[in-house]
């Protein structure tokens, strides 16, 4: 029994042609462009780069606040018991 390879619909395209709109059959999509080329791109790597830097801070200062607001309640209770426990001897 020998088997055929069946032809791909991708390999009917040419190279030349950009893919059809799948809704739109009459339109095609056109490739993506480099975000980074050119002045505007060197300003948007560095807007990134402050974004990145805004994030780091906030996530350092955000974890120390969360130990704080979940030990906190913790370290009252144990407190509290402890004052009780003292209180009833």
């Amino acid at each position: 029994m020998s088997f055929a390879a069946a032809p791909s619909p991708a390999s009917d395209r040419s190279a030349a042609r950009p893919p059809r709109n799948a809704t739109h059959p009459d339109t095609t999509t056109a490739p993506a462009t480099p975000s980074a080329v050119g002045p505007d791109g060197r300003r948007r790597q560095m807007l990134g780069w402050l974004e990145d830097g805004v994030l780091l801070l906030v996530l350092g200062l955000a974890f120390p606040l969360a130990i704080l607001v979940v030990g906190t309640p913790i370290a009252l209770a144990v407190r509290l018991l402890i004052e009780i426990g003292r209180r009833w001897h």
